[in-house]
């Protein structure tokens, strides 16, 4: 018997104190996501992050969670406070740096890995095992470098997913807690956490039932007991579920619905189900073998209209097999049960059962993920021991050296749009296409790029963006009958999508009906103002004599050019880069790329000079603003506007006698200028 005990003790690792866990933890989520700290704003960061004003202002937090500003205003149908909150810190600390931007999503990424492992060791508190410590710690480095966690870290817009699971996690901790210990705290705690997690994102509203299924299973012995037992924590829960959804209905009820957005649009019920039934098998393989990853998969499989096509069925088999496997483990595996089951709940809410504008993507399994660290804890409490000891280690080691480096490659494919674009090449996808005709369109390369998208139609015929694309095509081309056709069916699609309002602007100016492109741009101002900088855009249209914008001399119309070659392209680009980073106040990058412009097109340096007075105005420092607008009037006597700006700043500096002077040097050059005429009228 002493023998025994001696050779227990000989055999027992060496123990693996809580802070040296913690700093491996923090040191490899850290390190695996450090080449994100270089990505760029990409895809929809474009939209939801340097396209919305809101960000700016501190003091736009609390309208964020009462509705008054928020996601809703700028992509739809989404409440989600805390991210928006998360959004106007990083501003207020990093302005529109994206380095700031991706710091603030691994240091998430690195909170919720240490919540995970905390969750993990209270989850299995009752399993004993010599091995205990090194198997909760590889459980929680499986999470930490999952390549599935990619878009949701690497990409700024998918801290949505993260920041829902940092509360989940959070929650589910303090329930444990109460479970031991039935506090008020630990109750009150659980239920802030809880709100604030909803409050990042609506798939949040599971953590309820993955708490009655863990206690159901994993405490079944007792559930009956508990029912009584928990049954304030229980209600509490559901019922703060429901004043949610009661809240944010009242944030939302005054956004107009636009379900031509939504995936499945025009489609059966049958349809949607039969299609979202094919995705359950994809999402458990990325979780097992997280290869073949997609930014976007709208497209990626084509609708299934029957449940005798293959695909539906083999879903189906599947989903069957799973569950039995579940119902087959409660009582000899609970946990391999519960992990199964725990898939199934937190991915319910995006499987379009309420319509949403996804088919699927990576992001949504950053919560639902975490079943397999806790399937691969369960089958490692089996068969982790003396004599399995170097096979667990090293099968372990590779994995997640496999893992990591997959996460590390992965996350270089979000640096750029192009490079992430073309990550997709090869692969089906409504989305996907449409980006990757995008690139070939920046490029002038207009036969391609329309291939692309009218690959994109043929998957998906509502897609508004395919529809503007080709128009934008037609229009470059001097095709304005075919332009018309495509960009009309664009906007009748989504009425309240600025796309087509601008590419109509574009195209009558192009065509020399200025009064047809200003009253689209009036149109879209009403709801759009900052999009591609329409609202100036207006007020240079309106600033044209009247004989240019009632037609009598189309000669001095300034249409905007049509791309003919690589430099002229180049050009395009920056010029439109360095609008949208003018108008999501990144005015350092929209500088530096406006001084980029100077140099390849030094015969309109004049109009970019003034572009960079536009920001330093902005930006306050108002003697730059006035040295750069005059550098602009000094190399275009004619350019009236560019007075009219310098007397703007005097205005702004107090220094009234000079912003007159300028006001009056701006009419002298051109007496039509009705900024000019307005400005100096005022100061009257």
């Amino acid at each position: 018997m002493a023998k025994k005990h001696i050779e227990n003790k000989a055999h027992k690792p060496a123990e693996l104190k809580k802070h040296v866990a913690y700093i491996i933890l923090i040191v490899v989520s850290f390190g695996i996501y450090y080449n994100a700290l270089q990505n760029d704003f990409v895809f929809d960061d474009e939209s939801v992050v340097q396209a919305d004003p809101t960000i700016t202002e501190l003091k736009n937090i609390p309208k964020f969670f009462t509705g008054e500003m928020g996601f809703h205003k700028v992509i739809g149908a989404y409440y989600r406070p805390v991210v928006s909150t998360s959004y106007t810190i990083d501003y207020a600390i990093w302005k529109m740096d994206p380095f700031g931007f991706h710091l603030t999503n691994i240091l998430m990424h690195v909170i919720n890995v240490l919540l995970f492992f905390t969750l993990l060791r209270l989850m299995f508190e009752r399993v004993n095992s010599v091995y205990k410590d090194y198997i909760i710690l590889i459980a929680a480095l499986i999470f930490a470098v999952h390549p599935i966690h990619t878009e949701v870290v690497a990409w700024v817009s998918g801290r949505t997913d993260g920041l829902a699971c940092t509360f989940f996690f959070a929650a589910f901790i303090y329930y444990l807690k109460y479970s031991k210990e039935p506090s008020n705290k630990n109750l009150i705690l659980t239920l802030i956490y809880y709100s604030l997690s909803l409050f990042a994102k609506e798939m949040a509203i599971t953590l309820p039932a993955c708490i009655i299924l863990y206690d159901f299973i994993i405490n079944r012995n007792e559930f009956r007991d508990l029912l009584k037992k928990r049954a304030v924590m229980y209600g509490a829960l559901i019922v703060l579920s429901g004043l949610f959804m009661l809240l944010r209905w009242y944030a939302l009820k005054d956004t107009q619905a636009r379900p031509t957005y939504f995936y499945f649009y025009g489609r059966e019920l049958s349809t949607v189900i039969y299609t979202m039934l094919q995705t359950v098998p994809i999402y458990f393989r990325l979780s097992i073998a997280p290869y073949g990853m997609l930014y976007h998969y709208s497209g990626y499989l084509p609708d299934a209209n029957t449940i005798a096509d293959m695909r539906v069925l083999f879903a189906a088999a599947f989903i069957l097999f799973l569950t039995a496997v579940s119902v087959y483990f409660i009582k000899r595996a609970p946990y391999v049960s519960f992990s199964i089951l725990l898939f199934f709940v937190t991915l319910a809410p995006v499987m379009n059962i309420v319509p949403t504008m996804n088919f699927m993507a990576d992001r949504f399994l950053y919560i639902p993920s975490m079943f397999v660290s806790i399937l691969a804890a369960a089958v490692l409490f089996r068969y982790f021991n003396q004599k399995t000891y170097n096979a667990v280690m090293l099968i372990s080691a590779a994995v997640l050296v496999t893992f990591s480096y997959m996460t590390y490659s992965r996350n270089a494919e979000w640096k750029t749009n192009d490079i992430l674009f073309m990550s997709a090449e090869g692969r089906p996808g409504v989305v996907t296409y449409i980006n990757i005709g995008n690139i070939y369109a920046n490029k002038g390369n207009f036969e391609v790029a329309e291939v692309y998208y009218r690959k994109a139609l043929d998957l998906r015929k509502e897609s508004l963006i395919g529809h503007n694309n080709i128009g934008k095509i037609f229009m470059v081309k001097g095709n304005y009958d075919s332009a018309y056709y495509y960009i009309n069916e664009a906007y009748k699609l989504d009425t309240l999508s600025p796309e087509p309002y601008f590419t109509f602007a574009q195209m009558y100016q192009r065509k020399g009906d200025i009064p047809a492109a200003i009253g689209w741009l009036e149109k879209l101002v009403k709801f759009a103002p900052s999009y591609y900088n329409a609202e100036q855009v207006l007020k240079e249209l309106k600033a044209m004599p009247p004989d240019v914008i009632s037609g009598e001399n189309k000669e001095n119309i300034q249409a905007p050019p049509i791309i003919k070659d690589e430099k002229l392209e180049k050009v395009r680009v920056l010029e439109e880069s360095s609008y949208r980073n003018y108008q999501s106040k990144n005015f350092d990058k929209a500088i530096s790329e406006l001084n980029e412009l100077i140099k390849l097109m030094p015969d309109k340096s004049a109009g970019y000079y003034n572009n960079i007075g536009m920001c330093y105005m902005d930006m306050e420092k108002y003697d730059k603003a006035i040295e750069n607008f005059e550098a602009a009037a000094k190399i275009d006597v004619k350019f009236s506007s560019a007075y009219n700006n310098i007397g703007t700043c005097y205005e702004r500096m107090n220094n009234i006698p000079k912003a007159i002077e300028s006001y009056k040097k701006a009419l002298e050059i051109d007496p039509n200028n009705e900024l000019a005429k307005q400005n100096l009228q005022k100061l009257k």
